[in-house]
């Protein structure tokens, strides 16, 4: 089965700009709906590896420690309570350090 059924896939604006939030709970994280007012936790709905893996560090060859390899994880999340469907991507291939 093909990742958002084939269809192309990106984050809109309403999850873009820092609009898109989250916490830890343990270690696991969870994300707020950016509709919904008192933190709604958003569901996920499904994921996949965005791109091919490769070798760790080639976006960034003269930082120390190297990461293992490069990946970009994309996730379709859902809000239960305002059925906002959108999706976000975590990986470690992009800008990586410092404030926004």
């Amino acid at each position: 089965m093909a990742f958002n059924n084939g269809k192309p896939y990106h984050g809109s604006s309403t999850v873009q700009g820092g609009k898109l939030t989250g916490t830890t709970d343990t270690d696991y994280f969870y994300f707020y709906c950016p509709n919904c007012q008192d933190n709604h936790v958003m569901r996920i709905l499904d994921y996949a590896s965005h791109g091919k893996e490769e070798a760790g560090g080639a976006n960034y060859p003269d930082v120390r420690p190297k990461q293992a390899r490069d990946f970009v994880l994309v996730f379709k999340l859902y809000c239960p309570t305002c059925k906002l469907t959108d999706f976000v991507k975590i990986g470690n291939t992009g800008w990586q350090g410092g404030r926004v």
